[in-house]
């Protein structure tokens, strides 16, 4: 039998169209199977098709990354959370709305999601765009409990925001990690949902 002839190892590339793209990319990508501890700059070059030393052009290392990938989730969620508003009226159909829609970008960005609150990225002076954007997502959702809380003091309705935020993110977490489809009796996760934001808009707006 004759030899089986080898195919050469593709020649790695020193340049790209666009490698800051296709290194948020090759993160987004990683991230759905993979876990942050294995991302590193070497995984996301090798996977981007570019030198081992090409990444640090844009990123000079892996929380730089990480901190970009965050950015932009928390910007493609204000656009959805824009959205959702646009179309409602009233505080507790406006409020529903923006529960829902971070509810599903949630399920629908899982990679971004990942890393839009890892401790990493939480330094406020490093990550001034990041924490920016992230700030207008919050400033939305202040605002409808502001509507739905006509007088309340300021403090009271960052802590309603924050109580909020927490039962949906939670429930997010829970649902990513597959735990409210492995207990047995509990309703469908439409079900769970629906229930849950009803609870946060009740909770949310009682009057103080």
């Amino acid at each position: 039998m004759s030899e089986r002839r080898r195919t050469a190892a593709p020649k790695q590339s020193y340049h790209h169209p666009d490698l800051r793209r296709a290194l948020l990319d090759a993160a987004i990508d990683h991230l759905r199977e993979g876990d942050v501890t294995g991302l590193t700059i070497q995984v996301l070059a090798r996977a981007a098709g570019v030198s081992p030393g090409a990444p640090y052009h844009h990123f000079p290392n892996k929380v730089a990354l990480i901190a970009a990938l965050a950015t932009e989730g928390f910007a493609l969620w204000f656009e959805r959370a824009a959205r959702a508003l646009a179309s409602e009226s009233g505080a507790e159909s406006r409020l529903a709305a923006l529960a829902h829609a971070w509810l599903r970008f949630a399920a629908t960005h899982p990679s971004h999601y990942r890393v839009m609150f890892l401790p990493d990225v939480e330094d406020r002076a490093r990550f001034a765009e990041l924490h920016a954007t992230s700030g207008k997502g919050l400033a939305l959702l202040l605002g409808v409990l502001a509507e739905g809380l006509p007088g309340a003091d300021l403090s009271l309705i960052k802590s309603r925001a924050v109580v909020a935020w927490s039962s949906l993110h939670g429930f997010a977490s829970l649902r990513h990690a597959g735990v409210l489809t492995n207990i047995p009796g509990l309703p469908g996760i439409t079900v769970l949902e629906r229930e849950l934001i009803r609870q946060v808009v009740t909770a949310a707006l009682l009057p103080p």
